[in-house]
């Protein structure tokens, strides 16, 4: 099983962005300083500020930093994948720099693989600074480099964003109720939330069609 912390854990079969063929031209904006959260969508930049905003949300939040929601989420991936050191896979890890620079990202990456059938791919809560990401074996060994570009880079955009600052499976599930109507809320959040992480993944593909 996957930590509690995976934002989402989406199926990317599930995840993709329309117009195959299209150009992305995004380059001279990410160039400037924190350019690459410019592309966070309106809708997650707005919903996500505003539920951190609702008393509810932030009792949750602060009844999970007591209870230490999901401690040692990296240490249960070291029991239950295989990290993927630069050594073992330095083609994957040239992927993922590649796309941790066109990002903007600064904080080192930790990469793991699970068994599985199902193309999948997680980013997980950081711990110690360290970004992690956690994908399927499946889809590692089907994808192309463009493909395994766009899924890596739409990760890194979680953390990028910073979407684990709103984790929707522990929130719900919380010893904090939350109304019917906040909770829809996170949902519609989540959805805009993709749609941020997706943009990072088509601007590390360099295109549409890696994610078509």
């Amino acid at each position: 099983r996957l930590p509690e912390s995976c934002f989402g854990q989406p199926n990317v079969a599930n995840t993709r962005p329309i117009a195959p063929g299209a150009v992305v031209e995004w380059g001279p904006m990410l160039k400037r300083p924190g350019g690459g959260r410019e592309l966070r969508a309106d809708g997650d930049r707005q919903l996500g500020e505003a539920l951190l905003r609702e008393p509810d949300v932030r009792a949750a939040l602060e009844q999970l930093d007591r209870e230490g929601y999901d401690p040692g989420a990296r240490r249960q991936l070291l029991g239950s994948a295989i990290r993927l050191t630069p050594e073992m896979a330095p083609d994957v890890h040239e992927v993922i720099d590649g796309c941790r620079r066109t990002l903007g990202l600064e904080s080192p990456i930790e990469v793991y693989v699970y068994p599985g059938a199902v193309f999948n791919a997680a980013a997980v809560r950081p711990e110690g600074g360290r970004l992690l990401i956690v994908i399927a074996s499946s889809l590692l060994e089907a994808f192309e480099p463009a493909e395994l570009r766009f899924v890596t880079g739409h990760e890194l955009g979680h953390d990028l964003f910073e979407h684990h600052r709103l984790p929707l499976a522990s929130l719900i599930g919380g010893r904090v109720r939350l109304d019917a109507g906040l909770v829809l809320q996170l949902f519609a959040w989540q959805r805009y939330a993709e749609i941020s992480a997706d943009r990072a993944g088509v601007v590390c593909a360099g295109g549409m069609d890696a994610a078509a």
